[in-house]
C-alpha cells in the first residue's frame, strides 16, 4: 500500500493534462477553445512544451503556478489565484476528429489521445490515469469529480432564520476545518445600507446580520484551486416581505396564449436567476451572469416563442422555463430563492372568471404583462424621491431645476413633446442636490417631459413651456 501512495506522489509531481475544450458552442471556436495543465510546486524546471497532433511544438517558460491555462491571446485567461496564462498561438483544436497531444518538461512527459469532441462539452481527466471523460468545461479550475488530491476549502451549506431584528446565519465549509470568511450585506427593502466585516470560523460557523427586512448576503473566503464554491450569494427573506415576488398570473388565458407568471425584482440589487425557479418542479431560470434587474418583471412561461407573438410590447423580458400546467380552476405557485421560498400564491375558482390573470398582491384582475399596474404602487417600493423646482417655466425664465433622491445612481431625462431624449444627466446616488435642466434651450414652447430611471423603475413628468 505504502508503495502505490509513493508511486501516486511521483505521478502528480509532473505536469499533466487535465482538460481540453475543443468545440465550443456559444462563440467561434478559436474565442472558446483551451487546454488546462495541472502543475506541482515541488516540480521545477526550464521550460515547457505543448504539441498537437504532428504540429511544430509550443515553447513556454516553465510557468509558476498551481494551473497553466493555454487559449487564444490569453481571451480566456482567469483572474484566479495560481492560474498563469499562455497563448495557443496558430493552432486550432479539432472538433471533429480524434486529436493527440504530447506535454514535455524536464524528466516530465506526458501524452494523451482524445476522441471525436461533442460540441459544448470538454474533455476532462479522470485521476491521474489515462481515462478522459466530456463534461461542462470548468476553465481554471478543479473539478473534484475527476481531480485527485484539490487544494480546497469552500463554503458547503448556508442557512438562515429571522429572529425579529436580526438574521442568524449558520453554514458548513467543505475541505477544511476553518478559514477567513468575509460578509457583506445590504438591506433591500427598505435599503437601510449596509456592512462589510469578516471573521474567523470553523468547519461549522455562524454569525448575526442586524436587519428586520430582506437582506441581500454575499460570503467569500479565499480562491484556491476549485472556485466554484468560494463565495455565495443568496437572499434572505420571508414570504410575504421579499423584494422577489409573483404578481400576475395568467393560469387560463384564451387560445392561443400559453399560461404565464410574471416575477418583479422590487430591489435595487440584481437577482441571479441562476439561483430563481418554481419551487415544485423544474431547475433554476438560467446561468451565470442572467439575472433580473432592478425594478425589473420577467414573464416565465413555458412555450415563450408562442407568448412573444402575443405580447404587444417588444421589450418584455421573457424566460423559458418549466412551470408545469397551471391549475384552471384551483392551484398555487411557488417561487424559491436556492432552496428557500420567498413568494407564494392560490387561486380558485372564485379568485377571477377565466380567461382572466390576476395580481395576487391585490386580488384584482390585470393584464399589464412586464410592468406594474395601478394596484401594485402599495407594494413596490420606489427607488427615488423627485421634486421640481415648477411645472411652468418661460422660454425667457430661469431653468428647471430637478431635486432626486436615492441610494443608487439616476438617470435623469429631457424629452421633447414627441417623447424623443434631447438631454439627459446621469446623478450619482447619493447626491441630494438640485440639478439644473436646460428645458429652454433644448425644447420649444409647449409641452415637454422629465423621466428619471432607477434600473428599469421610470417616472415621467410633464412641464409646461410658455412664451
Amino acid at each position: 500500500m505504502k508503495y502505490i501512495l509513493f508511486l501516486s506522489s511521483l505521478v502528480a509531481a509532473c505536469p499533466q493534462f487535465v482538460e481540453i475544450f475543443p468545440d465550443p458552442t456559444d462563440v467561434a471556436d478559436q474565442q472558446g477553445e483551451f487546454v488546462e495543465i495541472r502543475m506541482d510546486s515541488s516540480f521545477r524546471a526550464e521550460s515547457l512544451f505543448v504539441s498537437m497532433d504532428e504540429k511544430l511544438a509550443l515553447g513556454f517558460a516553465y510557468p509558476q503556478g498551481d494551473r497553466f491555462f493555454l487559449s487564444h491571446g490569453n481571451s480566456l485567461c482567469p483572474e484566479m489565484a495560481g492560474v498563469v496564462c499562455g497563448d495557443l498561438g496558430s493552432y486550432t483544436l479539432p472538433n471533429s476528429r480524434e486529436s493527440t497531444w504530447k506535454l514535455q518538461t524536464g524528466a516530465c512527459s506526458d501524452s494523451v489521445k482524445l476522441d471525436k469532441p461533442k460540441p459544448g462539452k470538454s474533455f476532462q481527466r479522470k485521476g491521474y490515469g489515462d481515462q478522459w471523460l466530456l463534461d461542462e468545461p470548468t476553465p481554471g479550475y478543479g473539478n473534484p469529480q475527476y481531480e485527485l488530491d484539490l487544494d480546497d476549502c469552500g463554503i458547503s451549506r448556508v442557512e438562515y432564520e429571522s429572529r425579529g431584528d436580526y438574521w442568524w446565519v449558520s453554514g458548513r465549509l467543505s475541505g477544511c476545518k476553518g478559514t477567513w470568511l468575509r460578509y457583506q450585506y445590504r438591506d433591500l427593502f427598505p435599503s437601510e445600507g449596509g456592512k462589510v466585516d469578516s471573521l474567523r470560523v470553523n468547519e461549522f460557523f455562524s454569525f448575526a446580520v442586524s436587519a428586520k427586512g430582506p437582506v441581500w448576503l454575499h460570503l467569500q473566503v479565499s480562491d484556491d484551486e476549485i472556485s466554484v464554491n468560494n463565495s455565495l450569494d443568496t437572499l434572505l427573506a420571508k414570504v410575504g416581505n421579499s423584494p422577489l415576488m409573483i404578481t400576475e398570473i395568467h393560469h387560463c388565458p384564451e387560445e392561443p396564449v400559453p399560461e404565464w407568471v410574471e416575477i418583479y425584482n422590487a430591489s435595487q440589487v440584481r437577482l441571479p436567476l441562476s439561483r430563481i425557479r418554481h419551487c415544485n418542479r423544474g431547475t433554476f431560470w438560467g446561468t451565470e451572469g442572467d439575472s433580473i434587474g432592478p425594478y425589473e418583471s420577467v414573464l416565465v412561461s413555458r412555450d415563450t416563442a408562442s407568448l412573444r407573438e402575443q405580447i404587444v410590447y417588444r421589450d418584455v423580458s421573457l424566460i423559458q422555463a418549466s412551470i408545469g400546467y397551471l391549475n384552471n380552476t384551483a392551484g398555487s405557485f411557488s417561487l424559491c430563492f436556492g432552496e428557500a421560498v420567498v413568494d407564494s400564491a392560490n387561486w380558485d375558482k372564485f379568485t377571477v372568471d377565466c380567461p382572466l390573470g390576476f395580481n395576487p398582491k391585490t386580488g384584482k384582475a390585470e393584464n399589464t404583462p412586464g410592468f406594474q399596474g395601478r394596484n401594485s404602487e402599495k407594494y413596490s417600493q420606489e427607488p427615488f424621491l423627485y421634486k421640481l423646482s415648477s411645472r411652468v417655466l418661460r422660454k425667457r425664465g430661469d431653468y428647471l431645476q430637478v431635486r432626486v433622491e436615492s441610494d443608487s445612481e439616476v438617470m435623469l431625462n429631457l424629452l421633447d413633446s414627441a417623447g424623443q431624449m434631447v438631454w439627459k444627466q446621469k446623478i450619482p446616488a447619493m447626491s441630494n442636490t438640485w440639478w439644473k435642466v436646460p428645458v429652454q434651450e433644448y425644447t420649444g414652447v409647449g409641452a415637454a417631459y422629465v423621466k428619471i430611471t432607477c434600473g428599469a423603475f421610470e417616472k415621467v413628468v410633464g412641464i409646461v413651456v410658455r412664451p
